[in-house]
């Protein structure tokens, strides 16, 4: 840990501490903070429009002020910024040409934004302030925007060529209107094939999974309900990744549609990556394929004869795209018609010869982890539309960065590697290239930049000079088994060397090229505030692979050797360890609080799965019961029969006499996620054993509204300093928090001395 001590220092004057007001008003580029790997795929957050002309940049921030979430699109003018940049001598940064900026409550508001083919302006789905979304265009010509969807609609997804050419997918918002009216009147009413979710909260926005959606288009100016066989379309994937891919000339789509039962041969013939997975296809079970649908008269063709791939769980979350020739069409992950079993791929489909070829198979993850080689497949995308070259964006597991790498249809009918080269490919025009320029310890800058030099055009957190950082050290080691770990060691502002500090371990990823205060999301995790009070943060990225009986034991042998790591090199107090899961890393803490040999002084989990018996029950029929088949392959049997057994061995939730840490547990939402969390929180409570439940008043997932953020992330940082400093803010609003947390103290006091007494020898007589 050569040079650990080293401070960023912003300016010379720099002292004042950071804070989680300051973090939730920080600006990010791709939206508000961690939604931003949603602009990585889809293009990035900064894109030029086709001709070049212009260049537009995403950028989102809290407004603790005013308790809003804020984002905006920035539009540039292309020649304007080459002027700056081939001109070092001008002193004055150019200014954008046009900003469009929206605010809300809370949600990402600017979503799924991209420019009309002519260059007029970008479309993109707006988060209402009444809860719905609808499609808009900032025409940038006019510098207007305009609605091209009523706000009465929620739209879901969307493509456009120009404004008299686009398709969407809507909830019918007469035949919702209707349900909400009639059914809440009936005397009684059927829940036979609805999931918990379902029937406690019809239309539930957070655990919807897609029915309900329209299809609608606009033609040559005309809007239609696209109908087939007289019946509305609706679009659906049963394992998501649902898209929609307009054709060059407007009259047909490229998307998804639901077969009600898979063939039996499909079972067969298409299996999953691994034999244990517990995404497949199932014979005479929903499933999806590609098709084709003409708008005007609905007629449906079928693409491939075969699935996609994310019904036999390879995951690929990509749009198709089409060539710019309308004759071609990229399909970024399915199964090819085939008589023998085989893997899916990246194909492309030759409308005139009606064939299908693979561009790059998708690689296989395996019962323990990946294969040699493995990748993920982030972006796929014909080069310039010619459909005889294919550019696709890759990431390794376990890796942060991106690489490129481009294919060309070669004379035998097959696809060869013709370029390829780390990160992703950057938009630019003229010999102009313009970047969101960041690392770990570097805050987020937007740089242009030509063959001969780079200059800043837009530094969006000025007030960062004013605040003062630790420097966030990469740290690596290997856990028992020999697997590689890596993470973010952010140190405390006043570390000295030699001195031991409390450690709080965040987890869920860690990606040490992007600038992340918080550590990874804006839910619970609070890496920088923590560290300005003198609490060591180690934000980590796992290893693990998902839905495998390795997940949870990978998760506890990492933790404890890094943890181990650290006290041995004098770091890390061994009597004041704390550990934060949100989202899937609920089972890992809960894994690691239930079965490990460290003394954790508190922890928290906040809205996410633990493999438990209850969250089992209450998933099934939600979304064809991926979750508890996928609960099956963690534990390695149904908690049923003789797998109940493995469940009772296995399963936190059936270990919970054996947690000694305070725990906090945070539900987001009501009364869904508190269901989901309330298993943890009820028996810990029946236990006589520490443990706070906390409800947050959104139907958020990951956090943006500020006030939210303040109580999620602030909460964060008084519960670990309460238990791993003996700190009590004095802000009267916590006042009754530390009432409670007192009493938890006072428990866990007599629990540890009732320990100590049972472990000590009986007197000898």
């Amino acid at each position: 840990m050569s040079g650990i001590g080293s401070t960023i220092a912003f300016a010379q004057q720099s002292q004042r501490p950071f804070s989680i007001p300051d973090e939730i008003g920080l600006t990010y580029f791709g939206g508000a903070e961690g939604m931003g790997a949603r602009d990585a795929v889809e293009g990035g957050a900064v894109r030029f429009s086709p001709d070049g002309g212009y260049f537009a940049v995403h950028t989102g921030r809290g407004r603790p002020d005013v308790n809003r979430v804020e984002e905006s699109l920035r539009f540039y003018r292309t020649q304007d910024i080459l002027a700056f940049v081939r001109h070092s001598d001008a002193s004055q940064t150019p200014s954008f040409a046009w900003v469009v900026t929206f605010s809300d409550k809370e949600g990402s508001i600017i979503n799924e934004w991209r420019w009309l083919a002519d260059s007029s302006g970008v479309a993109f789905v707006e988060h209402t302030a009444g809860g719905n979304q609808r499609l808009m265009l900032a025409d940038i010509r006019k510098k207007t925007l305009e609605p091209l969807t009523s706000a009465a609609e929620t739209v879901g997804k969307f493509d456009i060529r120009d404004r008299q050419h686009y398709v969407y997918t809507a909830i019918n918002p007469v035949a919702e209107e209707h349900k909400v009216r009639t059914e809440p009147q009936a005397a009684a009413m059927a829940g036979t094939g609805h999931s918990v979710f379902d029937l406690l909260s019809p239309g539930h926005s957070r655990f919807r999974s897609g029915r309900g959606y329209y299809l609608w288009a606009v033609v040559r100016g005309r809007r239609f309900e696209v109908m087939h066989d007289g019946a509305p379309l609706i679009p659906e994937d049963v394992m998501g990744g649902l898209y929609l891919a307009m054709s060059p000339d407007g009259s047909s789509l490229v998307t998804t549609l639901q077969i009600p039962k898979a063939p039996a041969s499909w079972e067969r013939l298409y299996p999953p990556p691994y034999a244990s997975s517990p995404y497949r296809i199932r014979a005479e079970q929903p499933a999806s394929h590609y098709v084709r649908i003409d708008l005007q008269t609905g007629v449906v063709q079928a693409l491939t004869d075969a699935p996609t791939s994310n019904d036999g769980g390879w995951f690929s979350y990509i749009s198709p795209d089409w060539s710019r020739d309308g004759r071609a069409i990229l399909l970024p992950g399915t199964f090819l018609s085939s008589t023998v079993p085989s893997q899916p791929c990246i194909a492309v489909l030759d409308l005139s010869s009606k064939t299908n070829t693979c561009v790059e198979p998708l690689k296989r993850p395996t019962e323990t982890g990946w294969e040699k080689g493995s990748q993920t497949i982030q972006n796929a995308r014909f080069v310039g539309g010619d459909k005889r070259r294919v550019t696709l964006l890759i990431s390794k597991p376990g890796e942060s960065s991106y690489s490129t790498v481009e294919y060309e249809l070669i004379a035998d009918g097959t696809w060869e590697v013709a370029e390829q080269h780390k990160g992703m490919s950057s938009g630019g025009h003229g010999g102009l290239a313009v970047t969101v320029k960041q690392g770990l310890n570097d805050p987020p800058q937007l740089v242009a930049a030509n063959r001969q030099t780079s200059r800043v055009i837009w530094n969006p957190n000025p007030q960062l000079k004013t605040m003062e950082f630790t420097k966030v050290h990469v740290e690596t080691w290997k856990d028992r088994e020999g697997r590689d770990w890596i993470a973010g060691l952010y140190l405390p502002t006043d570390y000295k060397a030699g001195q031991r500090y409390p450690l709080v371990i965040q987890t869920h990823g860690f990606n040490e090229s992007e600038f992340t205060p918080s550590g990874v999301y804006s839910t619970a995790f609070a890496a920088r505030a923590l560290a300005a009070v003198g609490i060591a943060v180690l934000q980590v990225r796992e290893p693990c692979a998902i839905a495998m009986t390795t997940e949870g034991p990978c998760a506890l042998s990492g933790y404890e050797a890094v943890a181990n790591k650290l006290i041995s090199e004098g770091l890390a107090d061994p009597e004041k360890i704390g550990i934060v899961g949100f989202s899937r890393t609920c089972f890992y803490v809960m894994e690691t609080l239930s079965k490990n040999s460290l003394h954790f002084k508190a922890a928290s989990i906040t809205d996410g799965q633990m493999i438990t018996y209850l969250q089992y029950m209450l998933t099934i029929g939600y979304v064809e019961n991926s979750i508890p088949q996928q609960f099956d392959s963690v534990i390695g049997a149904p908690p049923f029969g003789a797998g109940l057994q493995e469940w009772l061995k296995r399963s936190p939730g059936f270990n919970l006499d054996k947690i000694t840490a305070p725990l906090l547990v945070v539900a987001a939402g009501r009364p869904l996620s508190l269901l989901f969390m309330w298993e943890p929180y009820a028996a810990l409570h029946y236990l006589r054993k520490p443990v706070d439940l906390i409800l947050l008043n959104t139907n958020e997932h990951i956090l943006t509204n500020p006030a939210l953020r303040m109580a999620s992330q602030g909460g964060t940082v008084d519960w670990f300093r309460f238990w791993l400093q003996d700190y009590e803010d004095p802000e009267p609003g916590k006042k009754e928090q530390y009432v409670r947390w007192r009493e938890l103290r006072k428990m866990q006091t007599e629990n540890d001395a009732k320990d100590k007494a049972a472990k000590e020898p009986a007197p000898v007589n």
